[in-house]
């Protein structure tokens, strides 16, 4: 294959991102602030940044992604700032250390606000077209794409993010499927073709959505309220805010509006149950594997029987509607059906449906054909973000978006990928987990898969990130004084917890409203702090101690000084894993070869080509001897390979 001639070409950029949903415009702006020039191909410019699904962004450990998107200068939590409607922070029982932010969006003013933080970039160019293919050099090399319009654009290095859209299949019932993306947009065919047809690995997810009705014809009277708990609190640590946060202004945020929580009862599960074959899933359309841990209502009433209700949040899409998104009704039922459960369902005896929903099927490729960088194994240029990695949530996406553009831009620069470990990053792990383990249904981002979460927490994400931004150059200038004061601030406030003693006259009354045991003498407040209960801000107020510092990096602070056995613990593991991260395999390994390996070691190994051996040791079924063994058959291949010949 020979390079397409640049006479052929309408322009040439050195990434071009295919999809500008949360992956694409994230691997957008993450190329161009790594100093590439970006093309950002959209079948729909008006549909940048859409949120396709729930207008809210954040949730137990996606609220953290969100955070960590931001500390490497990307627009999720920009964006989120801009259109939250709808603040909670969850896991608020459990402690700081494990709270997780979340927002519903006014689902216009995120999309205008990802478009305008995208277009604010000089080194991103927007284009309306439907990628039709790949254009390709020998090797294969990606050397740009061309359009269903016709229209040619050269690349050195393309990131597809092309969500649900490959091959996608819209189902509403067992009678009505619809080829698209999602309701009222084309799939894309000729790019899935193309892929499969390069000898990359398809398979099949599915995932749905609920349906909407019209807020207007809700009896609110007979639903639980549920408020906003905005507070002080912002996504982004960025430049936005920074007045704001210090005068303590209410005004950063659009007008907060209510969720409300209502119930599906008997009535409504019995209309399930008597329709069950009549959904697309149950009744034989569907044959893909969708999210576990988000499921349809026809999952929750067979799987779940002996469950006398399920709850329904109605959340608000945004100012200018008055549609409600019933958050827990995913289904790909019959329209007339789900109207009938909508209206079984109290406060909705009335309800219009303003959209019914529906489940897709679409494309992904099984993720360990990527290399940690997020780079395609077996076509160079090539990086994969999002759903067409078998992930699901916007935040998962933007995660990966980040990162797969980071790695866009360097490759075009001959520099190293970056690589974040487990032990940095929620989407260390995200990343970890694809590439290594593969999925089997569509991935999502908990807790519990980070063996790291008490230091990798959505408080510290700028200690811990900020500094792979600092020297990679991703920031301008008033950005990186602006992270500059947050870590200074950090410091500060640690400086003066040790060095300054509270009096038990001033502290006795606090520690008492804590229900934490009295001092008979001065004491640190570093001390006082470790208490469960007691805040670093109120020991500061105890101490007369006036001060300037930044609310959230005051919690950074008490955080670490309240758990700092925990994290010496965590810690530790985290040089340990660093240390076999440091111990790399060569990408041609014989593994076939090694003979002290068991049979299946070798060939999960051969087959997933770790890069490091603490990757190799995250390989299912490889074992703690083969990883000892495999560490001797490496150093004696090495010293084989030194040989002159």
């Amino acid at each position: 294959m020979s390079l397409p001639s640049k006479e052929s070409l309408e322009a040439s950029f050195d990434v071009i991102v295919v999809g500008a949903g949360h992956a694409g415009t994230e691997a957008a702006v993450a190329a161009a602030r790594a100093g590439a020039r970006v093309g950002l191909i959209t079948s729909a410019l008006e549909t940048i940044g859409q949120m396709s699904c729930n207008p809210a962004i954040g949730g137990i450990a996606k609220g953290t992604v969100v955070r960590e998107v931001d500390a490497l200068g990307g627009i999720m939590g920009r964006a989120t700032d801009l259109a939250a409607i709808q603040f909670r922070m969850l896991n608020r029982s459990k402690g700081p250390a494990v709270w997780a932010p979340r927002a519903q969006c006014d689902r216009g003013l995120y999309r205008r606000a990802v478009r305008t933080l995208v277009e604010a970039h000089p080194g991103v160019r927007t284009i309306q077209g439907t990628v039709a293919r790949l254009l390709l050099s020998d090797g294969p090399s990606v050397a740009g794409v061309e359009t269903l319009e016709g229209r040619r654009f050269g690349a050195s290095a393309v990131v597809i993010t092309t969500g649900t859209f490959l091959r996608g299949r819209i189902h509403i019932g067992t009678e009505t499927r619809l080829s698209g993306g999602r309701a009222g947009e084309s799939a894309a065919t000729h790019l899935a073709e193309q892929l499969e047809n390069a000898g990359l690995a398809v398979e099949r997810f599915k995932t749905g959505t609920p349906p909407r009705i019209d807020g207007r014809t809700v009896d609110f009277s007979r639903l639980e309220r549920q408020d906003s708990e905005i507070e002080a609190f912002d996504y982004s640590w960025s430049v936005f805010w920074t007045d704001a946060r210090r005068r303590g202004s209410e005004t950063r945020h659009p007008v907060q509006l209510p969720c409300w929580i209502t119930f599906l009862e008997a009535e409504g599960k019995a209309i399930i149950a008597e329709n069950i074959g009549r959904s697309a899933m149950y009744g034989g359309a569907i044959a893909s594997r969708g999210p576990r841990y988000c499921p349809s209502v026809e999952d929750k009433v067979v799987k779940f029987p002996n469950a006398d209700r399920h709850q329904l949040f109605l959340e608000p899409e945004g100012h200018d509607t008055t549609e409600l998104y019933a958050n827990g009704l995913s289904t790909s039922l019959p329209a007339t059906v789900q109207l009938a459960i909508l209206r079984s369902v109290r406060g909705l005896e009335s309800v219009a449906m303003t959209r019914a929903g529906y489940a897709i099927e679409y494309d992904y490729y099984p993720p360990t054909q990527l290399d940690a960088s997020l780079q395609v194994k077996v076509m160079r240029g090539l990086f994969f973000a999002g759903q067409i990695n078998g992930t699901t949530g916007y935040e998962e996406a933007a995660g990966q978006g980040v990162i797969a553009g980071l790695n866009a831009a360097r490759f075009v620069r001959q520099d190293p990928p970056v690589i974040l470990g487990r032990e940095t990053s929620y989407i260390g792990v995200l990343i970890d987990d694809l590439v290594t383990r593969g999925v089997d249904e569509p991935y999502r981002l908990f807790t519990s898969r980070s063996e790291f979460r008490l230091t990798v927490r959505q408080d510290n994400a700028v200690r811990r990130l900020c500094p792979i931004g600092l020297e990679l150059d991703l920031y301008s200038a008033v950005e990186r004084e602006r992270v500059g004061r947050r870590l200074g601030d950090e410091e500060s406030a640690a400086a003066i917890a040790k060095r300054t003693s509270v009096a038990p006259g001033r502290a006795n009354a606090l520690l008492e409203q804590c229900n934490s045991a009295p001092i008979d003498q001065p004491t640190r407040i570093s001390e006082l702090a470790k208490r469960q209960g007691v805040s670093l801000e109120s020991l500061l107020h105890a101490a007369d101690v006036e001060h300037d510092l930044e609310a959230e990096a005051l919690v950074t602070v008490e955080l670490e000084l309240k758990y700092a056995g925990y994290f010496v613990r965590e810690r530790d593991q985290a040089e340990k894993l660093r240390r076999m991260g440091a111990f790399a395999l060569s990408a041609d390994l014989p593994y076939e070869t090694m003979s002290s390996l068991s049979f299946e070691s070798r060939q999960k190994l051969g087959a997933i080509r770790p890069g490091t051996l603490a990757q190799a040791a995250r390989v299912p079924g490889v074992s703690p001897t083969d990883l000892q063994n495999l560490v001797l058959e490496v150093e004696k291949w090495r010293r084989r390979a030194s040989r002159p010949p």
